[in-house]
């Protein structure tokens, strides 16, 4: 699904933490406590150059998560930021915001869940869905569980980009939508939760389709269409398979004359 997306979230979740020396049930009874008496808790990050690490502290010093930088030395750009986790709508709909050393507002995930969840393990869900990692029974179990993933990223303390994954457990599919706010979506892909199975279609500013093409397994495969955002006409068509241009790609004009023909072999164009 990486491929499907238009950006990656560069911080749309948390710092998964390694156990480390750290017991997690404790960590996980402080937090807890923590947040049923305060209902929010901001954690910062700090780096610890002799145990080459990540560590993630509590405002009251407490030690509550820790990672190690020889096998992400990407996070090492998170020390000095902050993560702060509120209740105050409730243990169902918990808001997780992210700020950069310099306190900006980086990412502000806000979460519905149908019953009580790790927030910690949500990245689970973008995870799956960027094809990262396997559907599981202990995948679906905890999915259940969640009804709707909002991310909106910032830069310089303005919206770039509005993300939601809706999980709609009777249907058992996943909405997922890419866009500049949450009224101007870019993309949008309905897929099976199990396998990643269904539909993406972009947008033109104006609304109208730009593209619609099937998914397969997270990827592209099938048929894709192009369409005028003046008159809704089809433009082009062709096929996909497994991410990659793989058959004839036709182009058409608004009266429907064909323009072009280009045939295409696991994504290199055949001469």
């Amino acid at each position: 699904m990486k491929k499907i997306l238009l950006s990656l979230l560069a911080f749309c979740s948390f710092v998964t933490f390694a156990a480390g020396e750290l017991n997690m049930d404790e960590v996980n009874k402080y937090v807890s406590e923590k947040l049923n008496k305060d209902k929010e808790i901001t954690i910062t990050y700090k780096l610890n150059k002799a145990n080459n690490t990540l560590e993630g502290y509590s405002e009251e010093g407490k030690l509550i998560g820790v990672n190690s930088l020889k096998d992400e030395p990407g996070i090492a750009q998170m020390a000095g930021m902050k993560t702060k986790i509120s209740e105050k709508n409730g243990k169902l709909n918990p808001v997780s915001e992210i700020y950069l050393a310099n306190g900006q507002l980086a990412v502000r995930n806000t979460y519905k869940f149908n019953r009580d969840t790790n927030i910690f393990a949500t990245d689970a869900v973008i995870a799956y869905v960027n094809g990262e990692i396997p559907y599981s029974a202990d995948l679906k179990a905890f999915l259940d569980g969640i009804d709707r993933i909002q991310v909106e990223n910032f830069e310089n303390n303005k919206l770039v980009l509005y993300t939601t994954y809706e999980l709609n457990h009777k249907s058992q599919q996943i909405t997922v939508k890419n866009g500049l706010s949450a009224n101007a979506t870019i993309t949008k892909a309905v897929l099976s939760i199990n396998g990643l199975n269904g539909t993406m279609e972009t947008y033109y500013e104006n609304g109208k389709i730009n593209q619609k093409v099937a998914i397969k397994n997270g990827l592209f495969n099938g048929k894709v269409e192009k369409f005028s955002d003046k008159s809704g006409k089809l433009l082009g068509t062709g096929v996909m398979k497994d991410g990659l241009p793989d058959g004839e790609f036709v182009e058409y004009d608004e009266a429907g004359k064909v323009i072009s023909k280009v045939k295409y072999k696991d994504g290199k164009e055949i001469k």
